[in-house]
């Protein structure tokens, strides 16, 4: 039997920690207990923070794609529903509405600064108007970083049943500082070159991957 040239690898709750550049998690279907969960290096209550990360999907559900959480609470998290991008920190919420359906990977960053609760958010280069949320709340140090998991998990209101993620995630970084929005362009226009991330690095993940999650690297021959 051949391999195909472009294989599938499939983890279902290991843990590794290895070199992701050029690999995506790919969550292939509707599930409830898909996730991956990353292990940031966080050693002391964030007041500063930014999320990077790569998502593509041709239809979106009401999806998580990335959070903070302690004991099953997020601290942060970045969702989406059909038309709308929402961040939360703590119990509140802001939103941005999202007019662009083209098929297309999305650069998605997030900085959030305690001192002012002012957040800039940029999808593929573009920086939506700045927010102000939860000035003066700190992100717990003993916190796990979760992508794609099933939105009820999370988010009160919804209901069990809800469509979880289905698409790829990849390129996921996170920084204990808030970058200005000239360096999440420049991330994007100079496709992540020399930008290292200290709390979570793509190039150096301890991940583990449960459910129906691929791990995909399209750099692996066929034997």
């Amino acid at each position: 039997m051949k391999i195909p040239a472009l294989l599938l690898m499939v983890i279902t709750g290991c843990c590794a920690k290895e070199n992701l550049q050029g690999a995506s998690f790919l969550f292939s279907k509707n599930s409830d207990t898909s996730k991956v969960v990353l292990k940031p290096t966080i050693t002391k209550p964030l007041g500063n923070m930014t999320v990077c990360l790569e998502t593509y999907t041709d239809y979106v559900h009401k999806d998580s794609l990335f959070k903070l959480v302690k004991d099953s609470k997020p601290q942060f998290h970045l969702f989406q529903t059909q038309g709308y991008y929402y961040i939360g920190i703590d119990k509140d919420h802001v939103y941005y509405k999202n007019s662009d359906e083209t098929m297309t990977w999305k650069h998605i960053c997030v900085s959030w600064k305690s001192s002012t609760g002012v957040i800039h958010f940029m999808v593929n280069g573009i920086l939506y108007p700045r927010r102000v949320l939860k000035a003066g709340f700190f992100i717990d140090s003993d916190v796990s970083a979760v992508l794609g998991e099933n939105i009820v998990s999370a988010v009160p209101g919804f209901s069990v049943g809800e469509p979880s993620f289905v698409g790829e995630i990849r390129k996921v970084n996170m920084w204990d500082r808030a970058l200005p929005p000239e360096e999440m362009e420049s991330m994007y226009i100079t496709k992540w070159k020399r930008m290292r991330a200290n709390i979570i690095n793509w190039e150096s993940v301890d991940y583990e991957v449960y459910g129906d999650v691929f791990l995909y690297k399209p750099w692996i021959k066929p034997l």
